[in-house]
Formats: structure tokens, C-alpha cells, sequence
């Protein structure tokens, strides 16, 4: 097997955007227009969780079958980030953003697709680019407790609605 593994660092951009046409394909402009939060390097990488948990069972056999095989069903998914506070609230975006629960919007993510010596998170969005897309509504804002020296943060729970494709791709086109 030839070929370079991906490596995690500084491979992850992440945006929370507050309306996508289709989120199948989300157009550049989309992702790079006004009210676009940035979340890449607001967010920790400890707790971070973004995807698809695995999904329910179906096991609904018929009364003359003799196995109780199943079948999988809805899938079920998970989302949850822990943001830094900053002590300048122009810098401080997730605290005044996500102000409360039921915030709808949508995460974004892209994973590679940037060369060597890239940061994804200074690496635009462009066509073709294969993204995650997660329709989400937010959680309470929770203040973390500082359990040890370290930086303020809230946790934000989000709660992945219906709209989920985890093979987009963006589309150009404002």
C-alpha cells in the first residue's frame, strides 16, 4: 500500500453557518459571506466531537421467519465543542454568537484538501471541496469550570437535525 497517511494537525476547518440553499452542495459564497463563524481555532480539540455515533436496529421480522435478523435504521449523530473565551469581545465570537439554546445554523467541516505547510483554516473554500455538513440547532451555553490552570471556555452542545450529508460538495456560484 502506497501513499501518505493524513495527519490531524492543523487539518480541520470548521464554520457555523446560519443558512445554507443546499446543503448538499453549499455554494463558496456560502461559506465565505457575512455572519460566517469562524470556529477552526475558537474551538478546543479536547471534546470535540462531530459525526454519525452508528445507527438504530431494526429488528421487526416477519411471523414466518425463523431468525431475528436486522436491518439498520435512523442514524444517530453527535456534536458537541468546547470554545476558548477571549477577553475582547470583538475576539470573543463564539460567547456572542451562540448567545442561547435553539440557535439553528449549520456546521461545515472540511478535512485535508490542502497542501503540505497548509493550515486548513487559512485555506478558502473552494468548488469541489468535500465537506461535512451537519444542520444543528445549539445547546444551552454551558460556563466550563476550570478544573485545573488553563483557559476560560463554554461548552455548547448541538443538536444535528435532518439535514446531514457527510459527502457534500461545494458548489460555486455565489
Amino acid at each position: 500500500m502506497a501513499g501518505q497517511k493524513m495527519l490531524t494537525d492543523a487539518n480541520r476547518r470548521l464554520i457555523f453557518v446560519p443558512t445554507l440553499a443546499n446543503y448538499h452542495a453549499p455554494k463558496v459564497s456560502e461559506l465565505t459571506g457575512v455572519g460566517i463563524l469562524e470556529l477552526s481555532c475558537n474551538i478546543t480539540a479536547a471534546n470535540f466531537a462531530l459525526g454519525s455515533t452508528g445507527d438504530d436496529s431494526i429488528n421487526d421480522p416477519a411471523l414466518c421467519t425463523s431468525s431475528n435478523s436486522s436491518t439498520p435504521g435512523r442514524t444517530n449523530y453527535e456534536a458537541s465543542t468546547d470554545a476558548f473565551r477571549w477577553k475582547d469581545a470583538l475576539d470573543d465570537k463564539v460567547w456572542t454568537t451562540i448567545t442561547s439554546k435553539g440557535i439553528h445554523g449549520y456546521l461545515v467541516q472540511r478535512i485535508g484538501q490542502i497542501d503540505d505547510g497548509e493550515k486548513a483554516h487559512e485555506v478558502a473554500f473552494k468548488a469541489t471541496d468535500e465537506v461535512q455538513v451537519y444542520e444543528v440547532l445549539s445547546g444551552t451555553p454551558r460556563i466550563l469550570s476550570p478544573a485545573t490552570a488553563g483557559y476560560e471556555k463554554v461548552g455548547i452542545t448541538w443538536f444535528v437535525q435532518d439535514q446531514v450529508d457527510e459527502r457534500a460538495v461545494v458548489a460555486a456560484g455565489a
